[in-house]
């Protein structure tokens, strides 16, 4: 069975999903290099949490099968 191709919207979602992916993978390798307790400790917490939000916002946006274009 042939399946359709994805719309505007999908394929922003799927964009959005494969780039918060990355930058959490490449965020949570950074926290191998980081002292808990520094400023810079703090930043790499709450940037994980934004793209963490991120992250699942866009997979729930792609399961839900919302078009807003």
């Amino acid at each position: 069975m042939a399946r359709s191709p994805a719309s505007m919207s999908q394929q922003l979602w799927m964009s959005l999903l494969a780039v918060s992916a990355a930058m959490l993978a490449l965020l949570g390798w950074s926290f191998l290099h980081l002292e808990p307790g520094t400023s810079s400790y703090a930043i790499g917490q709450v940037s994980a949490i934004i793209v963490g939000v991120t992250l699942v916002g866009s997979l729930l946006a792609l399961l839900s099968g919302w078009k807003p274009f």
